[in-house]
């Protein structure tokens, strides 16, 4: 990738208390909710880099400095933003426009500065004393400053010259754009092309004969006639006016004004005739291929685009295909975009996720996501599916497959907690490697609460592997010496059956759901017997009449609450289940689940007074699916700060919400 921004670091400006983005994308797509500053990030570069704005134009008001700043403009407030460049340590011509920004060579970066703070008064009678001014200050007495490097007299307008950024806002009128000689990027294509002068004059001359032929119709000479006495009326003898019909200048240099851009060979679809969408592609595709004629005829020395929600008018397939290819070719590209649509087609390095906390908008990258590249490409080809709901979400249920989609969801509802209304999303991984996934939403990734909830498996299987789950959870466990350590324990745990059984392995679970990894005894359904063993009966009944299918499934549910589990009956239990498909029970699962009082269920289960709180003891005394209540209860808190049975709790003391996940 060519020169472009790696770097930024905004202070007091609008949303932004201190947003630091050490590793921005070259390509990036940032996301975030309405109001989070998106649109802001954007202005905050073109305050440093875009040649188009005015000096006046960088002059910040009262409403430009971030809201919670103490003193405020008339307070003296400083608004810092600073861009720093990488990617042309093998560009000697970019290297050398930007040798007064240098601040490192090993790669080569460039920083860019903007500074907007209060002006100081000299008090001449005390020589060269420096003194603040003392009242409450206005834009007036501030002044704006952009340099490059570490020295304010380093100047940046020869560097504003060379490095093209090109910022399109939502919504724009395309069309109007394009019609307009002025703001087409037509303009630019047309105007460098070496045309041959004597086709030009053979042109004019043949469009000047073509005007005359027609001009000559009496009709046309006779409202020219009309027109001329009406507007000398209008106007007067002092500002006479002698109307001209035509199609077309026939002077040769204007000529390249009058040429219009067609959608069909016999020239008849203009850009009129198309789509909003589709005219706002055709300028996106003209801005793009003139700033590389710019480029290849070294105008500047590298291009910079950012577009404001791209997405505006376009079918959602055209947006996957036209973006799978903007943001993988050409020059640097920063959008802007709520469409998961895009989002799901963008490399899973380029995200910046924006989210408004109590102390201004925060940011996370996945520029340096911590997986292999074949990691990498199967995340991508999992948001491309799963079109990219993760990205967008405030918290991340991580499951295994279909059977959680549906019931975790439910489990919910019979909480009260709506998943959509805080943003939580639950996502399956379509199997058991939450490694990757568990990257992209860490501290090096989007940095979004989440959790991981998986089966226990503990039973051993065909292969003669037991506790799979727990070793599955294990081996997510971010300290490299305590997976080893805790794989051993595993290894040793004794059987099922065993009376020391739960007093062995409840540490080793407890301790992975610290990390916000809950693991299962068995398999959810078995999981659920305890706490839904009627609904469970009742949802297979409603998809398989058999009697005996039927005592199978209530024999097994009543198995998973003795002491002792008999493994044939849990067998044919899940067999039955198995052969309708667990993903359609389910679905018929969570229907039954979602009509249930949870909290009520819960006192009554672990005979808990109403005027008695819900702690985590309490629920663990549910028994095998006490992880799943204790899952949604952590990322209930992660999402709205809030208990999903007990009701509203304390916020942590930082006032920035749960910390799930890191």
């Amino acid at each position: 990738m060519g020169l472009h921004i790696s770097r930024i670091e905004i202070r007091n400006f609008r949303n932004f208390q201190h947003l630091v983005i050490d590793d921005f994308p070259a390509h990036a797509v940032i996301v975030g909710e309405n109001g989070v500053g998106k649109s802001n990030l954007l202005e905050a570069v073109r305050l440093v880099l875009d040649p188009s704005l005015s000096d006046a134009r960088r002059i910040l008001r009262e409403e430009d400095i971030w809201e919670g700043h103490p003193a405020g403009l008339a307070g003296g407030a400083e608004v810092i933003i600073v861009v720093e460049l990488r990617g042309f340590d093998d560009d000697a011509d970019a290297k050398s426009i930007l040798s007064s920004a240098m601040v490192d060579y090993d790669p080569y970066v460039a920083r860019l500065t903007y500074r907007f703070a209060p002006r100081t008064e000299v008090a001449a009678a005390e020589g060269s004393q420096v003194q603040a001014t003392g009242r409450p200050l206005t834009a007036k007495d501030y002044d704006v400053v952009v340099f490059a490097g570490d020295r304010e007299t380093n100047d940046v307008r020869a560097i504003r010259r060379e490095v093209a950024l090109r910022v399109l806002p939502a919504l724009r009128d395309a069309e109007g754009d394009l019609h307009n000689w002025r703001r087409s990027p037509m303009r630019d294509l047309l105007e460098r092309l070496p045309l041959d002068p004597v086709n030009l004059e053979a042109t004019a001359s043949a469009i000047a004969t073509a005007v005359d032929q027609l001009t000559k119709d009496g009709n046309v000479v006779k409202l020219e006639g009309h027109l001329t006495d009406r507007l000398g009326a209008m106007f007067g003898p002092r500002l006479a006016v002698q109307p001209t019909l035509g199609f077309a200048s026939s002077k040769p240099d204007e000529l390249i004004r009058a040429v219009r851009l067609f959608f069909d060979t016999a020239r008849r679809r203009s850009i009129s005739d198309t789509s909003l969408g589709s005219a706002n592609v055709i300028y996106l595709g003209l801005l793009l291929e003139a700033l590389s004629q710019q480029r290849i005829d070294e105008e500047f020395i590298a291009t910079l685009v950012a577009v404001e929600e791209p997405e505006a008018h376009l079918h959602v397939t055209l947006q996957r295909h036209l973006f799978r290819y903007l943001l993988r070719t050409g020059p640097s590209l920063i959008l802007t975009t709520h469409s998961p649509h895009i989002a799901a087609v963008a490399p899973v390095r380029s995200f910046i996720v924006l989210r408004a906390t109590e102390n201004g908008t925060t940011g996370a990258t996945t520029a340096a996501l911590p997986v292999s590249s074949k990691e990498a490409a199967d995340l991508e080809r999992y948001l491309d599916v799963s079109r990219a709901e993760v990205l967008f979400a405030s918290a991340v249920v991580l499951v295994e497959g279909l059977a959680e989609l549906y019931i975790l969801p439910a489990l919910a509802e019979a909480a009260s907690f709506d998943l959509d209304a805080y943003g939580t999303v639950v996502a399956s991984v379509h199997g058991t490697d939450f490694k990757p996934y568990r990257a992209l939403l860490g501290p090096k990734g989007l940095d979004t609460p989440h959790v991981v909830i998986t089966d226990g498996d503990a039973a051993r299987d065909k292969r003669d592997v037991r506790e799979a789950g727990l070793k599955r959870g294990a081996k997510l466990h971010p300290e490299a010496a305590r997976r080893t350590t805790l794989l051993a324990q595993i290894a040793v745990l004794p059987e099922t059956g065993a009376a020391d059984y739960r007093t062995t392995r409840d540490p080793l679970a407890s301790e992975l759901q610290d990390l916000d990894i809950y693991v299962g005894a068995q398999t959810l359904e078995t999981d659920l017997c305890p706490m839904f063993g009627e609904e469970i009966v009742q949802a297979f009944k409603e998809l398989n009449g058999n009697t005996t299918a039927i005592d199978d499934v209530s024999r097994g549910v009543a198995n998973e609450l003795a002491t002792i589990i008999d493994p044939e009956l849990r067998k044919k239990m899940l067999k039955r289940i198995g052969d309708l498909g667990k993903g359609r029970f389910a679905q018929r699962l969570a229907e039954h689940i979602a009509q249930v009082d949870l909290g009520a269920r819960i006192r009554s289960e672990a005979q808990i007074e109403d005027d008695v709180p819900l702690d985590e003891h309490a629920l663990r005394r549910l028994g095998t699916a006490s992880y799943l209540f204790l899952a949604m209860e952590r990322i209930s808190l992660a999402a709205r700060g809030t208990s999903l049975v007990t009701g509203p709790t304390a916020p942590p003391a930082n006032g920035q919400g749960s910390d799930a996940g890191q």
